[in-house]
């Protein structure tokens, strides 16, 4: 299948995305510490599902599980062990909403727990193969997979997820990394009719529906990106942090609602392109008018169509409050609950449903709601109808 020519413009410090140009509001969801069981040590991708949240924290080898209002309810921390029905390692956790189940991928040892949606264990897959990365779409299971011990090789794989014990079906691959160099992220993320794939240090985008690619977009971010800069096989990795610092070498955390496309990479970018016009641009300077700090780095989701997850980080929140207090400002209304002692961990937006398209490029229709998360959430929902006229003006 031939590939779509995104051009990605790099934006400097003078260049600003405005939140509001395309955000409204938000309101708060504060997800319980209550017990040191609900301490998240790193939110790796965060599942929505009828009244459930779901945080997949890798870094504390654990499945949190919360009501909507932000209410503790029940974790897999007592499951690590090497006893029956344990796991050593989790990976990564699917999602298939219709069928209310939890798709738990554990590689110590290789096996897929799973789980109904008040986590119960509902039965455990001994397996042959392992995945780096997980999402259901369909009546499958995608993910991805490392090739070679020294991570320069990936594939993507598929497998029904009605038959967990069969060997997974190939559907991509890739070779040409760099021993030791990944970005955080996640490269595999749900969409709302299948999944999105981008390996690290290849440029493309794919999107898969039914265990088939339907639709490959190319990015290309000029002289920052690999496209000018090809990266030869077999260069070493002190030979491409020396050489390569500058370049997007990995695209991470796709997040797509109608024609509308955000993404990181491994830069400090906050990426927004217009897929049907075939081009986009990345902020270093990203301004939030609605809340007094900002955010840019994208928490992998699922279960909510057109969502996306920011993480901002909770010392700028907490000396952001210091600062107001200290000023005797104030807060935003829905802030004022924070200035106590404790951080919120979510907050939810409203659509405002308007169009505003002063430069001309076309208005990208469709809703995205956000959510920005680390120890805590922060979520806004974009606009009904998204402008993002200042990313091509």
């Amino acid at each position: 299948m031939n590939a779509e020519l995104v051009k990605v413009e790099t934006h400097g410090i003078h260049d600003e995305l405005v939140y509001s140009s395309f955000l409204k509001s938000y309101e708060i969801i504060a997800l319980s510490d209550s017990v040191p069981e609900a301490l998240i040590k790193f939110p790796d991708r965060i599942l929505f599902a009828e009244d459930r949240i779901f945080v997949v924290d890798k870094a504390d080898n654990k499945l949190l599980m919360f009501d909507r209002e932000g209410n503790f309810l029940k974790s897999t921390a007592s499951m690590v062990g090497k006893g029956h029905n344990e796991y050593i390692r989790l990976m990564d956790v699917a999602m298939d909403k219709e069928g209310r189940t939890l798709y738990v991928h554990c590689d110590a040892p290789y096996q897929i727990m799973v789980f109904d949606f008040d986590l119960n264990l509902k039965e455990v897959v001994q397996t042959d193969y392992y995945m780096d990365e997980v999402v259901a779409a369909g009546r499958f299971i995608y993910g991805i997979r490392t090739l070679y011990c020294d991570e320069t090789g990936f594939e993507l794989v598929a497998l029904e997820r009605d038959r967990l014990q069969d060997t997974p079906r190939v559907l991509l691959s890739f070779t040409g990394g760099v021993p030791g160099r990944l970005t955080t992220g996640k490269s595999l993320m749900q969409a709302v009719d299948g999944a999105y794939v981008s390996f690290p240090f290849d440029t493309h985008v794919y999107k898969i529906r039914n265990a088939e690619v339907v639709k490959t977009y190319n990015m290309d971010f000029g002289e920052e990106g690999l496209i000018e800069n090809p990266i030869r096989n077999g260069v070493t990795p002190d030979w491409f942090d020396r050489n390569c610092a500058d370049l997007n070498w990995s695209i991470v955390n796709m997040t797509v609602s109608d024609s509308v496309m955000l993404f990181n990479t491994n830069r400090e970018y906050a990426f927004m392109v217009n897929t049907d016009r075939k081009s986009g641009g990345g902020y270093l300077n990203f301004h939030n008018d609605m809340l007094p700090f900002s955010f840019s780095r994208i928490i992998p989701t699922g279960g909510l169509p057109g969502t996306v997850v920011y993480r901002p980080f909770a010392e700028t929140i907490a000396e952001t409050l210091k600062q107001y207090r200290e000023k005797e400002g104030t807060l935003p209304l829905n802030c004022k609950r924070w200035n106590g002692s404790s951080i919120p961990t979510a907050i939810r937006s409203s659509s405002c449903g308007k169009s505003n398209d002063r430069s001309g490029t076309g208005v990208c229709k469709g809703g995205f709601k956000v959510f920005g998360l680390c120890h805590l959430v922060v979520a806004f929902e974009y606009c009904n109808t998204l402008n993002i006229s200042m990313v091509f003006s």
